[in-house]
Order: structure tokens, then C-alpha cells, then sequence
């Protein structure tokens, strides 16, 4: 705006009277004028302008018709305007002084005055437009909110909860959350029966009465556990070579005989304990008559309350034993030598601690098909950990316990064995012995390193260098393959966890899951590895039968032209390639993290045939594990962890199983048919949206086995007698120590009081 205009525009605004005066003779555009020199005139405008200055009057003025002006206290901050037409003075103006926006007053003292006129005018007006915004706002902000939070749980529950699925709320929260515990999952060895006479909490039978408190129970004593066949029966001397040799114990001069085994269990289990929901004891052949409870159980491996006061020689405690000269590694090896007879010599053996790692192209293929008839296989049962890994009490005492009951007092039948992955890759342990000691004696107990292998993601590289990953989280199953190529002469190999708690005997169930999973046919095997057995809904295994349009798995080719001319005998004594502890489901098209993870292939990794089974512990052949082996070093082919030996199953036509191990449940989930249709969710094998691996994961949390189950951590120390959660002293006084039937547990990590 030019600067006539804007002082005209301020001229406006000031209060009346303006006073209009004559120029003094200086002839400037603005000149400052003192009190003494405004002379005042009335604010009227003239008829005219052309009669301005009016008749008569002398310019400039003469100093009598000048006179102070009384308005004008203080005229310092004044300027004169003078406006000239055609070089023709026409009229000045006494306006305030031009002074820098910065230091501007006149303005200021315009906008008060305004300000205070419309004060008095509008303040009934803007009371009533304040009153009614507050209103509006008080409506339509809260609505606003309330619809935005709706649309954001819409929009994101989806990604934590797996909104609009089974088994959640209409806001995606899961259902299981508000579910009611279970009362009668944590019974001690004071209120045990019969198991045939109890009747389970949960899954409540169909015809079941309510029992009252006051039930007989048994005699608590507990008994030895037999979970090893009678080496010396003739049934064993005629299908097996050789005879079976006891071997040394681990006590000084003492010898470990299958005949008398450490483990004692109590007959009978708690008073209304709850039954395995997912999964099923009696179909794989587990005892599901017995509990365990912790003394006895671990006792004999130098369990006890106070953790400083050395172990003691058995289960009542009544000598001392000294842990300090034991090497688990050469009792192992002594006690596969005193049985040599009854297993495969053939296979030769690595020799030396470091492995040598040439590329096995052009090595021998892993023969298909049972070992020699007359041997006894061999199993080797092999750990993971890392060089960041600190062994506790708990994991000392439970690897004692594993290595006993699988290897000492079977004779050598297993073997436990330990790969530690090493995460700093500066270390060059393979190249130097010295190294590789002493990173193993800066990591792993004494009594342990005889167990012990490292690897690490270098090793990994240099043997499968056209492998799409080699890190461990993907690639978990490189150092096993690896392993069964150093070592041929295990027949299969267990893969196993640190974090992962038996309770119970570890032969008898390592044994039972290979018996069972021998009997299975192959007809329908794959469609049924794919689901949850779950036992309240499908009855027994064998009135377990697949749901009406249930598409089949096309690979290997039948013996048969159809499968119905199969009476279920194709693969019936034939040993299982794979045995997994969870369903192998198809991640195509579902919500699992890594369903994508395959590399290698002609096709993109969405598109490649391929199964998975959640949690990598397993059994695995070493046929299996060879042609693992080939697909990373000559075709290339991998697939991340969880999904890689389910799929190479697959694509050779292996036998896979999926063994239904039981699994029990923290709360009540109320109808069977609910449970049903949260954890087999997924249609034809497929992690579909409705699937329980996936966004659905956290419905395993209030289990006994998974990833993230975290019931497992709470039900172990309850069984320990740790404080907290409602067990320790006190309610082991009033129940008894805790008693479980025999269950595996995942993940039990960092164990203390």
C-alpha cells in the first residue's frame, strides 16, 4: 500500500477532533511541529477544497492567529502532512510521527482504542458465539476421537492380533485373554490318584460327575521308571547283535545297568489334573499313569534347595558327589566302545577335533532306506548354543541328566553332543587348535567340553558359498548337516535346545515318538501332519480322519494306481526321515514372518512347494540331512530354518511325521470345538488368515510348547518350588512337591530361584 494511502487509512482511526493547521514556511513534505505552533480548526470539511486556505488568510499565517491547542498536550509525536495539487499546497494534516514498525506506538494505542470501543459493544455477542463453540466442541471432539480410535484398531489389529479371525473379540483382542485358570494344574504328590479314576478339569468328559474333595488317595512312594527294553529277553537277543554291556557311571566305581535306572516316578497323577489338550500320550505310547516330581527326578544330578551344599549320590540324598573330575565326553565314547558289537562298524568315523571342511560334492550319497539289520542304529542327540550362552545351575544339572538317561544307560544307543556357535567372526578357530580349546574353555563348563563343536557363519560360507544365507537364524540346519557329514555313523540326529525341559525320561520319549512314527502308513501322512490332533474332539488315532474335501498332497507316487486301493500299509515300518513336535503346515498365502524365505529356486520363493513346522527341535535321518546338504552346495537351493527339512521331505519324497506329543493348557477354553477351530483354523494345510501360525501365534502362549509359550516358564518353576506365582514352601506344604505327568517344555530360559 503506497504511503499517502496508509497514513490516510491511520488517520481514520483517530479519535476526532482532528486538527487541521498551515504549514510553516519551511517547505517540506513533513516537518515536526511543537505545541506552540498547532493552532486549531474545526474538523468540518470545507465546501470546497478550492477554498482552502480560506478567504482572507495570509500564508503562512501570522503568529496572532496562531494559538496552543489544549487537546494536543504533548504534539512531539506529530508530523505534518502537507498534500500539494499542481505545486499548490492544498491542506496539512498534524498526524502522529513516523517512527520503525519496530518502535511503532501509534498504532498500538489505535488498536486499544478500538479494541475497547467493540468491547463495549459485542461482549453479550461473543458470550453467546463462545458459549455455543464450547457446546459444539464438547460434542464433537469427544465423537471425533472415539470414531478415530475405532478406525485405528481396525486398521491395526489386523497386524498384532489378526483382527476379524477366530478366536478373537470384535476389536481383535484375543478371547483366551479372559479366560478363567485352570484350578488343578499345579497338584502335589499329597492328593494323588489313580489315572484311570480321575476325572480330568479339563477337557471335562461328556459323562463325567463332579468328584468331591474328599477322594482316597494313593500311597506316595515313588517307584523306578523302566523306559529301557530288557536287553537280555530273547525277543531282544534275536532281532539285535551283540549284547548289551552296562557302562561306567559317572560316580567313581559305580556302574550305570538299565535294569536299575535313576529316575523314579509316583504312580498315579494329581487330583483333577486337567488332560493334554493338543496331542495325546497314550497314542504315541507314553506312560501317562506316573508323575514326576523334581527330587526325584533330579536329585541324582546334584539338585537340591541350597545350590552351595554339594549333590548327593541318589535320590534320597544320602551321600556326596563330586561333579569336578567328570569329562561326559569320554564316559560317552567308553561306553559306545564297551557295545561295539552291537552297531554298524562300517561307517568310518572323522577323526581330529577340527573337521576338515572340503566341499563333499563328489561325496557318497546317504543310502535310503533301514541300517543293517542285525545293528542297532544310532542317534545323536545335539544341542545349540552360542559363545554368549551362560550355563546355569538348571541347564548343568538337566545336560547331566540327558547324557545319562540317553547314552550311559542305553548302552551308546545315543550320543549328546554340543555345537556352540561362535558370533565373532574375527576369530579365526578353525585354522588354530590352540584357539579352538581355548574359546571352548572360556565358554563351556569343564565336565562338558568333550561334547563340544564350534561352528560359525564363516564355516558356513566356505562349505555352501552359492547358499542364499548362511546367518544362523535362517540357516540353523548347516551346522547339522555339517555334523552327520563328519559323522556317518549316526543313523539320525535329534535336534535339540537348551532352553528345552523334559520332565520325565528322555530315552523313553526320544524312543516312543521313533516307534510310533515307524508305524504310520504313508497314506494321508502329509494331511495329517498339516492339523492338531486333538484328541476331545477327534477320538482316538485311528477314528482321526481327515475333513470332506481335504485336498491331497500329490508327492511321491503311491505303490498303488489310487489311494483308496492303499489299505493304509505303504510306509508301515519304514523309519521316519523327519519326525517334528508341531504340524508341517504350507505358508503360502498366510501371515508367518518367513513364509517367503526360499532362495535358490527357478520360481520365486511365494511360488516354491514348501512346508514348515514351527520350533527346529527334531528328528531328522541322515539321509535327510545329505540331501539337505547337496540342495545348499551344488543346486543352490535353501529355505529359511524352520521351513528347510519339512520341504526338502517334500520335494524327495521322504517320510515326514508329524508326532502329537501332548500339550496342556494354563486356562479354560470352555467348548472343545472352539479349540478346534482356533489351532486347525487353517484350510487344506494352508496358513490362511484364519490359521494359527501367524497373527494367531499368541494363542500358544497359555500352552506347554512353543516359541513364545510363556505357561511353560511359569510351570516349571512352580514345579522347582520356586517362590512366586503361587508356588514354593507354602504351597508345597499344603499340596505336596509338585507332581507332572511327563510333558516337554519351550522355552525355559535363564532359570534361577
Amino acid at each position: 500500500m503506497p504511503s499517502i494511502g496508509r497514513l490516510k487509512r491511520y488517520a481514520r482511526l483517530l479519535s476526532p477532533p482532528i486538527r487541521i493547521t498551515v504549514s510553516s514556511a519551511g517547505g517540506n513534505e513533513y516537518q515536526e511541529l511543537n505545541a506552540g505552533s498547532v493552532a486549531s480548526w474545526s474538523p468540518s470539511p470545507p465546501a470546497s477544497y478550492d477554498d482552502y486556505p480560506p478567504p482572507n488568510t495570509s500564508y503562512p499565517p501570522s503568529a496572532s492567529l496562531m494559538t496552543p491547542s489544549n487537546h494536543f498536550a504533548d504534539a512531539s509525536g506529530l508530523v505534518w502532512l502537507e498534500l500539494k495539487i499542481c505545486n499548490r499546497t492544498v491542506f496539512g494534516v498534524g498526524f502522529p510521527k513516523l517512527i520503525p514498525r519496530s518502535k511503532w506506538d501509534w498504532g498500538r494505542r489505535a488498536y486499544t482504542q478500538r479494541k475497547r470501543r467493540c468491547t463495549r459493544r459485542c461482549t453479550r455477542r461473543q458470550y453467546i458465539v463462545f458459549v455455543a463453540i464450547l457446546m459444539l466442541l464438547a460434542v464433537v471432539v469427544p465423537v471425533t476421537v472415539l470414531l478415530h480410535m475405532r478406525h485405528v484398531r481396525e486398521v491395526n489389529a489386523s497386524k498384532i492380533w489378526g483382527f476379524g479371525l477366530t478366536g478373537v473379540d470384535e476389536n481383535g483382542f484375543p478371547l483366551w485373554f479372559n479366560f478363567k485358570p485352570l484350578k488343578f494344574n499345579f497338584g502335589g504328590i499329597k492328593e494323588l490318584v489313580p489315572k484311570n479314576e480321575n476325572i480330568p478339569e479339563y477337557p471335562l468328559p461328556k459323562d463325567a460327575v463332579d468328584v468331591p474333595a474328599t477322594t482316597t488317595y494313593a500311597h506316595a512312594s515313588p517307584t523306578e521308571f523302566h523306559a529301557y527294553p530288557d536287553y537280555t529277553s530273547q525277543p531282544y537277543l534275536q532281532e539285535y547283535r551283540g549284547n548289551y554291556v552296562p557302562c561306567r557311571s559317572f560316580i567313581d566305581g559305580e556302574i550305570l545297568d538299565a535294569s536299575n535306572p535313576l529316575v523314579k516316578a509316583y504312580n498315579g497323577i494329581p487330583f483333577r489334573k486337567p488332560n493334554a489338550v493338543l496331542g495325546s500320550a497314550s497314542v504315541l505310547g507314553l506312560d501317562e499313569t506316573v508323575c514326576f516330581e523334581r527330587n526325584a527326578l533330579l536329585m541324582p544330578y546334584g539338585f537340591g534347595e541350597n545350590p552351595d551344599v554339594e549333590p548327593r549320590k541318589d535320590w534320597k540324598n544320602s551321600s556326596s558327589i563330586s561333579f569336578a573330575n567328570v569329562d561326559w565326553g569320554k564316559l560317552q565314547e567308553e561306553c559306545v566302545a564297551r557295545n561295539k558289537d552291537r552297531f554298524d562298524p562300517s561307517p568310518a568315523v572323522a577323526t581330529g577335533l577340527i573337521p576338515s571342511w572340503k566341499l563333499l560334492f563328489e561325496g557318497a550319497k546317504a543310502k535310503r532306506g533301514d541300517s543293517t539289520a542285525n545293528y542297532h542304529s544310532r542317534t545323536a542327540v545335539v544341542l545349540r548354543g552360542w559363545d554368549g550362552f551362560r550355563f546355569l545351575p538348571d541347564d548343568i544339572i538337566n545336560l547331566r541328566r540327558l547324557i545319562t538317561e540317553v547314552s550311559l544307560l542305553s548302552g551308546g544307543e545315543y550320543q549328546v553332543h554340543l555345537i556352540i556357535d561362535v558370533k565373532n567372526l574375527e576369530i579365526p578357530f578353525y585354522a588354530d587348535e590352540t584357539v579352538y580349546r581355548g574359546i571352548i574353555e572360556t565358554i563351556v563348563p569343564k565336565e562338558f567340553r568333550g561334547i563340544v563343536e564350534l561352528s560359525n557363519e564363516v564355516m558356513m560360507s566356505a562349505v555352501y558359498p552359492s547358499a542364499p544365507y548362511h546367518d544362523s537364524y535362517r540357516s540353523m540346519f548347516m551346522p547339522l548337516q555339517m555334523f552327520s557329514q563328519k559323522h556317518p555313523e549316526y543313523d539320525f540326529i535329534w535336534e535339540w535346545e537348551l532352553d528345552m525341559r523334559l520332565i520325565g525320561d528322555h530315552y523313553h520319549f526320544m524312543e516312543k515318538l521313533a516307534e510310533w512314527a515307524k508305524k504310520q502308513p504313508r497314506r494321508e501322512l502329509w494331511e495329517r501332519s498339516t492339523r492338531h490332533y486333538i484328541p476331545a474332539v477327534h477320538g482316538t488315532w485311528e477314528e482321526y480322519i481327515l475333513p470332506a474335501g481335504f485336498k491331497p498332497i500329490e508327492p511321491p507316487k503311491p505303490p498303488t494306481s489310487s489311494a483308496e486301493e492303499d489299505d493304509y500299509e505303504w510306509g508301515v515300518g519304514e523309519e521316519a526321515d523327519l519326525i517334528t513336535l508341531l504340524p508341517m503346515f504350507d505358508p503360502a498365502g498366510g501371515s508367518w514372518t518367513l513364509r517367503n524365505e526360499c532362495g535358490g529356486y527357478d520360481q520365486s520363493g511365494e511360488t516354491v512347494p514348501r512346508r514348515a513346522a514351527i520350533v527346529t527341535a527334531s528328528r531328522l535321518s541322515k539321509g535327510l540331512l545329505w540331501r539337505m546338504h547337496e540342495e545348499n552346495a551344488k543346486r543352490r537351493h535353501a529355505c529359511a530354518s524352520e521351513m528347510w527339512p519339512a520341504t526338502a521331505c517334500l520335494h524327495h519324497g521322504l517320510k515326514a511325521v508329524y508326532a502329537p506329543h501332548p500339550i496342556w493348557f494354563e486356562k479354560d477354553w470352555g467348548n472343545m470345538s472352539f479349540v478346534e477351530s482356533v489351532f486347525n483354523g487353517g484350510t487344506k494345510g494352508q496358513t490362511t488368515k484364519e490359521s494359527v501360525f501367524g497373527v494367531n501365534e499368541h494363542n500358544f502362549s497359555g500352552t506347554t510348547w512353543f516359541f513364545n509359550a510363556k505357561w511353560a516358564r511359569t510351570l516349571y518353576r512352580r514345579w522347582l518350588g520356586y517362590e512366586g506365582s503361587g508356588g514354593g514352601r507354602q504351597a508345597d506344604e499344603e499340596h505336596g512337591n509338585m507332581c507332572l505327568n511327563g510333558v516337554l517344555l519351550h522355552p525355559i530360559k535363564t532359570m534361577r530361584p
